[in-house]
């Protein structure tokens, strides 16, 4: 784009930013056309005109994650457009390049204000409903694993034994059985678990 039509461009409102986007993950080709995909989603909105665009090279980080980012200049039609950018597509970093001074009206301050609050609210009941379900997979997690204790105990075991009957280390299968114990739904005797009965 040329700067007198990107001129006239930031004249009507458009605002010019320098913005990134990052992905990783595994397998590298994953991340990399995970990356395209959600870009070319973005560009599908002819209010966000993309320039100058740089994706880096998709590197290995620490245990086979790789990871890449997106650098690109896009213009924004206008506030609303950059607040939904900035809170709907989680871009890593936003640079405004153009203009350098705003005139903000009450109406632009009301909406973008609102877009935090939606947002805020959107990641509260986000937060609630992923806590509730970790709290039931805890709860389930934990039931299983009482349960497989009692299948593995047909005959008297060692935590040891018990750990690979079940399938989870000794040191994070003791408080279970502990907790078992004292319950007096398992009795340890002589270093080895048996039923209750």
């Amino acid at each position: 784009m040329k700067e007198k039509e990107l001129n006239e461009f930031i004249a009507k409102g458009h605002i010019l930013i320098k913005v990134i986007f990052e992905m990783a993950g595994n397998p590298k080709e994953h991340v990399e056309d995970t990356l395209k995909k959600y870009i070319d989603m973005i560009k599908q909105d002819p209010e966000y005109i993309f320039m100058k665009e740089y994706i880096a090279p998709c590197e290995e980080k620490v245990d086979k994650i790789w990871s890449t980012f997106l650098e690109a200049d896009v213009l924004v039609s206008g506030f609303e457009k950059l607040s939904e950018l900035s809170f709907n597509m989680a871009p890593a970093s936003i640079e405004i390049i153009q203009p350098e001074a705003f005139s903000l009206t009450q109406k632009n301050m009301t909406n973008i204000y609102n877009d935090i609050i939606s947002k805020l609210h959107e990641i509260s009941l986000t937060n609630k409903a992923l806590n509730s379900e970790g709290e039931m997979l805890k709860v389930n997690l934990n039931r299983a694993i009482r349960n497989c204790v009692i299948l593995a105990l047909a005959e008297p075991k060692s935590a040891e034994e018990m750990a690979i009957k079940v399938g989870i280390d000794k040191e994070h299968l003791q408080p279970f059985l502990e907790a078992m114990v004292r319950e007096k739904s398992i009795i340890l005797d002589n270093n080895r678990y048996i039923m209750n009965k």
